[in-house]
């Protein structure tokens, strides 16, 4: 068996305490000290907002739940985005009109698909500017998305706001009808997100 050449090196390292100190800092930080896991504080907003060929709509959630992975500095700022994973109850989201309500989540076929997700796959940091790619899940089908989102530090945690249109044939949802079909929802839906995540 091989022996250590310098055993008494080895002792001096030991005793010697800001070498201790040094390597608990170490082993912290490659330990994923700084990369607590992050989930929702306070109330999240999402909206999901259309036209129609009688009026615009506007569907509101307060409701969601997210597994993220971030690295910060010294000041708290966003550094890096190591992985995303945010869950949207589908009928939470909520019009205030019980029959658009009710044709929407038929459209997003909540009968057997209860979430919206967002599950991230890469993302380039700069500043408060992030631009993030990712998988998003819609009425059972997924699609490639590109998000625009700024991440501020705030009190209570990182706050991330952005915007994204999309068009709902694209994810497989065929846009809602209502009135027996004489008022038809455009194809284009803009989803908005104002959500906070905390590692506390």
């Amino acid at each position: 068996m091989k022996q250590d050449k310098n055993p008494e090196a080895m002792k001096t390292i030991i005793k010697n305490p800001r070498v201790i100190v040094l390597l608990v800092m170490v082993f912290f930080h490659t330990a994923g000290w700084a990369q607590q896991p992050y989930k929702v504080s306070g109330t999240p907003a999402i909206t999901i907002a259309g036209t129609s060929t009688m009026h615009d709509w506007t569907m509101t959630s307060k409701q969601a739940t997210a597994q993220a992975q971030f690295e910060v500095d010294a000041n708290g700022q966003l550094s890096k985005v190591n992985s995303i994973l945010v869950i949207i109850p589908a009928e939470s989201l909520k019009s205030g009109k019980g029959a658009m309500d009710k044709n929407a989540y038929n459209a997003l076929k909540t009968d057997k698909n209860k979430d919206l997700k967002f599950q991230l796959t890469a993302a380039n940091v700069n500043g408060n500017n992030i631009v993030a790619q990712g998988t998003l899940t819609i009425a059972g089908s997924s699609k490639p998305t590109e998000l625009s989102v700024t991440g501020k530090h705030e009190a209570n945690g990182i706050r991330f706001q952005g915007s994204k249109k999309i068009k709902m044939t694209e994810i497989n949802v065929e846009p809602p009808s209502f009135m027996f079909g004489s008022v038809k929802t455009g194809d284009e839906i803009t989803i908005t997100f104002d959500i906070t995540l905390s590692n506390k």
